[in-house]
């Protein structure tokens, strides 16, 4: 009895500890991580649309441009009606409630036993990897396009790819799971996808004519410097480390679709066996990773990857090869909270901002890009072995 109390309590202690430290990192510099400064680009982006006013000449919130498309400032309208503190609010309690959601849904899928106790340890650790915190602290958009992306690809709504369409008209990057419905045999969901986008960017031409013109036939959308400079290291994607590297436009072509094609591969072999999961998170990794430009919150798609590879080692293995499977997943799990653990590498200051640098991708521009590309090494064996399945049990029922 006693042995079966504690197993139920320590998720709860761990989750506590994770959560406490949280709270003592976001006390210590409060003013910083409150200011959500990209929430409050969202909010003049929608007032901008309300005055009439232009997205795209200029900052639209001091030097800070709007770089979503022009639907994006219509669906950001409401944010104007509330006060500001009470959006910050209901922004991250929207968040954590999304976060907790898509976690949920990737344990079932994977067969990880979820109850309360599991679920809020994961979502405690899911709060401690760079990419969640820093969306969480600039109120970013990223776990909002998490959640619309993968509640849509594995729920049983007969409108599936919806909300693959609503993420890509708000952020292009979600247009590569269109490529991946397409080889993976589900057209319905791809062509709902598409129509979605379309009727999506329709709509920001009829409510802004001229930003969607400025944006869409005059070449803002592909301007990838208008937010920082490429070769920077805030440019975590493939095109930033070629470009560091010395290469030009031609060599992250083909590193790109050479890394993009490789993922995809992966992700079909992983959705014939099963395990959507893990599919669906490559995907939306090698969305950032193949990107002109991706920031380092781009790459929330290592939660529901975590969650599938913890499961993937929990599993009992009835073999030397389901033994090995789970070795494999083992390591990868370490190597990737390794590589997005948010530990504190350096104190606010000059050279470095009003808030701490954390996790490896402050010491190495390219170590996202890295933990993309071992995670689909890791995956090979798993996507390459067993016999196919007409039905996997990871995606939804047709």
């Amino acid at each position: 009895m006693a042995r079966t109390r504690a197993a139920r309590a320590w998720p709860f202690l761990v989750a506590g500890l994770l959560i406490a430290a949280q709270v003592a990192v976001l006390a210590l510099w409060f003013p910083a991580h409150a200011l959500m400064i990209d929430l409050q680009v969202y909010r003049e982006g929608g007032a901008a649309v309300l005055a009439g006013r232009p997205l795209y000449e200029g900052g639209i919130l001091l030097d800070l441009p709007f770089v979503y498309p022009p639907v994006a400032a219509a669906l950001f309208v409401p944010l104007t009606l509330l006060p500001l503190p009470l959006l910050k609010v209901l922004w991250t309690a929207l968040g954590v409630l999304l976060l907790v959601l898509v976690i949920r849904r990737a344990a079932r899928l994977t067969g990880l036993p979820a109850p309360v106790g599991v679920v809020t340890l994961l979502v405690a650790a899911a709060l401690w990897l760079d990419p969640v915190r820093t969306t969480f602290y600039l109120g970013q958009i990223n776990v909002l396009l998490l959640a619309l992306v993968f509640l849509d690809l594995t729920g049983r709504s007969r409108f599936r790819g919806l909300g693959v369409g609503i993420a890509a008209a708000l952020k292009l990057t979600p247009l590569l799971f269109v490529v991946y419905l397409l080889l993976t045999g589900r057209r319905r969901e791809a062509a709902t996808a598409v129509a979605a986008f379309v009727a999506a960017t329709g709509i920001g031409f009829l409510v802004a004519p001229a930003d969607s013109v400025q944006y869409w036939l005059r070449g803002t959308f592909a301007a990838a410097n208008r937010i920082s400079d490429v070769g920077g290291d805030s440019n975590h994607s493939v095109h930033g480390l070629v470009v560091r590297l010395g290469g030009g436009p031609v060599g992250y072509l083909v590193v790109g679709l050479l890394l993009g094609a490789a993922a995809l591969w992966v992700a079909r072999g992983l959705h014939r066996r099963g395990a959507e999961v893990e599919a669906l998170s490559l995907v939306g990794l090698a969305s950032a990773a193949v990107a002109p430009f991706a920031w380092s919150h781009h790459y929330v798609w290592f939660v529901p990857l975590l969650v599938a590879l913890v499961a993937r080692g929990l599993a009992e293995y009835r073999g030397p090869a389901e033994k090995n499977g789970a070795r494999r997943a083992w390591l990868a799990t370490g190597l990737v909270l390794a590589a997005t653990a948010a530990v504190i590498t350096r104190l606010p200051g000059p050279g470095v901002g009003p808030i701490p640098a954390t996790g490896l991708i402050s010491l190495w521009p390219d170590a996202y890009v890295a933990a993309f590309v071992i995670s689909c090494a890791a995956l090979l064996p798993a996507a390459r072995s067993g016999s196919a399945r007409t039905a996997p049990t990871g995606s939804p029922p047709r």
